[in-house]
């Protein structure tokens, strides 16, 4: 494990969270979110939320640094569980609590209006730290799952590197798109 290079991509506004376990370690040398496979953007552009396919090295600065390409020009921000450290190996990184009560007080400071969680143990951190029950694998949607928050939460799996189809991925991320269409349609 390496000190991360990545920072969050935070702000007010956004429409979607993305949340991960932890920067790779070749994305936190490259400095940037996803640059070393290429099938989260390919998930997102198969889906719709992004209207460009970008390639994998410099993508995260087009999608949450700006929203030219995003569907409808939402916002997208991206931020990890444990921000601080790099690893690939996902299986060797630990969290606990602590990393679940941070996480909440980020989304209850940005107040995203949805927070796709991406790894099966952010999952569980989260989940764990609010007491409810854990849902299964690339489930789709969660709910508001914070007391007095109105996020909305998503399960979908990591892009790559689990049993869990990229086409299954795909329909998760078409149901975050539904559901923010029709939220929108209701607040306008």
């Amino acid at each position: 494990m390496e000190q991360s290079k990545l920072k969050p991509f935070l702000r007010q506004t956004l429409d979607i969270l993305f949340v991960g376990l932890n920067p790779a370690t070749g994305s936190s040398r490259n400095e940037h979110y996803f640059s070393v496979n290429q099938a989260f953007w390919n998930q997102l552009f198969d889906s719709g939320l992004i209207t460009k396919n970008f390639d994998k090295s410099l993508a995260d600065r087009s999608i949450f640094g700006n929203n030219e390409y995003n569907f409808n020009n939402w916002q997208y921000g991206i931020t990890d569980l444990i921000f601080e450290i790099a690893e690939s190996n996902s299986s060797i990184v630990k969290s606990d609590s602590a990393y679940g009560k941070r996480l909440i007080n980020v989304v209850i400071k940005y107040k995203p209006l949805t927070v796709i969680l991406l790894h099966s143990k952010v999952v569980k951190t989260v989940i764990k730290y609010l007491g409810i029950q854990e849902p299964y694998a690339n489930s789709g949607e969660m709910g508001k799952i914070i007391p007095g928050s109105d996020s909305f939460f998503f399960n979908i799996a990591f892009p790559h590197g689990n049993t869990i189809a990229s086409l299954e991925k795909i329909e998760r991320y078409k149901e975050v798109k539904s559901y923010l269409v029709n939220l929108k349609a209701k607040l306008n």
